[in-house]
């Protein structure tokens, strides 16, 4: 089944089929009434798709396009802990239902060798200390939070197909959520931050079969083919003449697990920029930076478990370059689709807003894939911002009839296609040129 196809079926089994089951086994309905689950998920989730800051009275005007009539009074009343629990699970469905949405695969030669490339981050959401039964908050020092979760997100930059979207309490580690979610596939490559860093999780990903490019952690235990310990500062240094540096390494004093280390080494401007940083930071702290972390600062440091003849140092320097897509998205997420932002606080409100916003955000990227977007070739915060404008329109279309939802998507591909103006900016700067830069110029 086409993405054209698959899209409309899920949305209504979404908003429609699972709104209403679920809104009986919550106790959102328990009598025969005007405003059914169904009804209500899809005034909130198409209304804030529309405008992520809508009001009451807006939802109300949203409603009507979807044929309701309703009073913002009985909006308001509306959200409730019962109306959360059935947008949660509305949203635990989408979520299933969207994993299976993939757009158009990447044609860039350099990551044609790899089944998927799959990037791996998560993002914070503080919630009223009210709501710490239901999502635990951080207990550390410097997080004294009470509640809040974290979305975690896995997608393929390759085809923008999520493997895993997926909510945890706050005090939940990176690596720990990372673990719950189903194993990548065989010759797939994994790009993810220091919070994901685990030598265990390393070695499973390469018994797996599958590649992974990591920053290196420091204070890592470093040593040769022969077990004994090295000094990676004296070991750069006698590689003053080259940009990049390729080195077959053990890490970890017990583990030994073997890799192969990355050096990139960066300009004088560059290596200063970053030691005035970790000076600062260390000043915050009233502490004194190490001489080897000031030293090692004038490179990046990578491990992977790629061969040289799959990627040479320079394209790894470049594809690590990728993530940083994952952290456009929750930019996306937060600065245009206002997912943590309400203008209630109200507790059970605010979480009820949250839910919807997710499984509005799910539906705008299945809409933007549809679109034919592409993650590492286009601006991620202009397509949504394109999207967002056909809002009102595919509410229309959705309460019309599945056909009539086709046809808008139709229309959007189309406008996306002849629009021309979703590229990222030029310049040498941007990934897609490095990446490009770097398949020419191993």
């Amino acid at each position: 089944m086409s993405i054209l196809q698959q899209v409309p079926d899920k949305m209504q089994t979404i908003l429609e089929t699972v709104a209403d089951e679920v809104a009986v086994t919550t106790g959102f309905v328990k009598r025969k009434r005007k405003l059914t689950g169904s009804a209500l998920a899809q005034i909130l989730v198409l209304g804030w798709l529309e405008n992520p800051e809508a009001s009451y009275q807006q939802l109300t005007e949203t409603a009507a396009t979807l044929g309701i009539q309703v009073s913002r009074q009985a909006l308001e009343q509306r959200l409730t802990p019962e109306t959360a629990k059935m947008l949660k699970l509305t949203l635990d469905a989408a979520i299933t239902e969207m994993l299976e949405v993939a757009g158009r695969r990447e044609a860039l030669p350099l990551l044609q060798q790899f089944s998927g490339v799959y990037i791996q981050d998560s993002t914070w959401i503080t919630l009223p200390d009210e709501l710490h039964e239901t999502w635990k908050g951080q207990p550390k020092k410097n997080h004294r939070q009470k509640a809040a979760l974290k979305l975690h997100l896995c997608f393929d930059i390759l085809t923008g197909r999520f493997h895993d979207f997926q909510l945890t309490n706050g005090m939940t580690a990176d690596s720990t959520a990372a673990k719950a979610a189903d194993p990548l596939p065989q010759r797939s490559l994994r790009l993810a931050d220091l919070a994901y860093f685990s030598l265990d999780e390393l070695e499973k990903l390469t018994e797996n079969d599958v590649y992974w490019i990591s920053r290196l952690k420091a204070n890592s235990y470093l040593a040769d083919e022969n077990g004994e310990r090295i000094d990676l500062g004296k070991m750069l240094k006698a590689e003053v003449e080259n940009t990049y540096i390729r080195k077959t390494l053990r890490i970890g004093k017990r583990k030994q697990l073997r890799v192969y280390l990355i050096a990139e080494k960066l300009s004088e401007a560059e290596t200063n920029k970053r030691r005035r940083s970790i000076r600062y930071r260390a000043k915050r702290k009233a502490q004194t930076p190490s001489k080897a972390l000031l030293r090692l600062a004038g490179y990046n440091l990578y491990i992977t478990n790629t061969e040289e003849h799959q990627l040479t140092p320079k394209q790894v320097c470049a594809i690590v370059g990728i993530r940083w897509q994952v952290e456009l998205m929750y930019k996306c997420f937060k600065s245009i689709g206002k997912l943590h932002v309400s203008r209630s606080q109200k507790p059970y409100r605010m979480l009820s807003e949250i839910y919807a916003k997710l499984i509005a955000l799910l539906i705008q990227h299945a809409v933007m894939l549809v679109a034919g977007y592409r993650h590492i070739q286009q601006s991620f915060i202009k397509t949504a911002k394109h999207i967002a404008g056909y809002a009102r329109l595919l509410t229309l279309s959705f309460h019309r009839s599945k056909t009539a939802l086709r046809e808008t998507l139709k229309t959007i591909r189309c406008s996306f296609e002849n629009g021309g103006t979703f590229q990222r900016s030029t310049g040498k700067n941007t990934t897609f040129w490095k990446l490009k830069e770097a398949t020419e110029n191993p």
